[in-house]
C-alpha cells in the first residue's frame, strides 16, 4: 500500500469524468483514498440538486455514479500499486466499467454525508473486480460490484 493525503482521482491524469473527475468543474468531484491495502473510502455531502422525485432521498443515478466512480479509481490505483509506481507514473493504467452490479437496500438520505467503502476482491492484468458498500446515518442503503477493465491508452488519442 501506498498511502496518500492526495486523492486517487487527483493524482489520475486527464480525468474529466463527470462524477471523479478534478478537472470537470461541473462534475461530482468524488475523492477516494485508501484505508488499507485493499480497501478504500470516499465520503460524499450530496448537494440539494442531487435529489430523487422526493427531495429528501438522493437519486439513484448520482448513487451509481458516485459508486462506479469510486470503484473504478480504487481498481486503477490499485493496478498502480501491483505496477509498484505512484497514480499516473509511466505508461496509462486506466480502466473502464465492464460491469456495475447496484443493489438498493434503503432510501440514501439527503442532507448527511455518506460513505462509500470499496474493497479490492481480484485483480488480474485486465481485470479487476471490486465490491462496494454505501452507508447514511450508520445504515447500508447500497451494495455494489463493479468489474473494472484495462482499455489501452488510445483511448486517449
Amino acid at each position: 500500500m501506498n498511502p496518500s493525503t492526495t486523492a486517487f482521482q487527483d493524482q489520475i491524469p486527464d480525468n474529466h469524468c463527470y462524477g471523479c473527475g478534478p478537472l470537470n468543474d461541473q462534475g461530482l468531484q468524488i475523492k477516494s483514498y485508501w484505508t488499507g491495502p485493499d480497501t478504500a473510502e470516499c465520503r460524499f455531502t450530496p448537494a440539494p440538486h442531487h435529489c430523487a422525485g422526493p427531495t429528501h432521498f438522493l437519486n439513484g443515478g448520482i448513487i451509481s455514479t458516485i459508486i462506479d466512480c469510486h470503484c473504478i479509481c480504487t481498481a486503477m490505483a490499485k493496478a498502480y500499486q501491483v505496477a509498484g509506481r505512484p497514480i499516473g507514473e509511466g505508461e496509462r493504467l486506466w480502466f473502464a466499467t465492464g460491469d456495475l452490479q447496484v443493489r438498493f437496500k434503503r432510501p440514501v438520505p439527503m442532507g448527511e454525508e455518506i460513505l462509500l467503502g470499496a474493497t479490492v476482491e481480484d485483480v488480474s492484468e485486465k481485470k479487476i473486480r471490486v465490491s462496494c458498500t454505501l452507508t447514511a446515518g450508520g445504515k447500508v442503503c447500497v451494495e455494489s460490484d463493479v468489474l473494472a477493465v484495462r482499455v489501452p491508452a488510445g483511448w486517449f488519442e
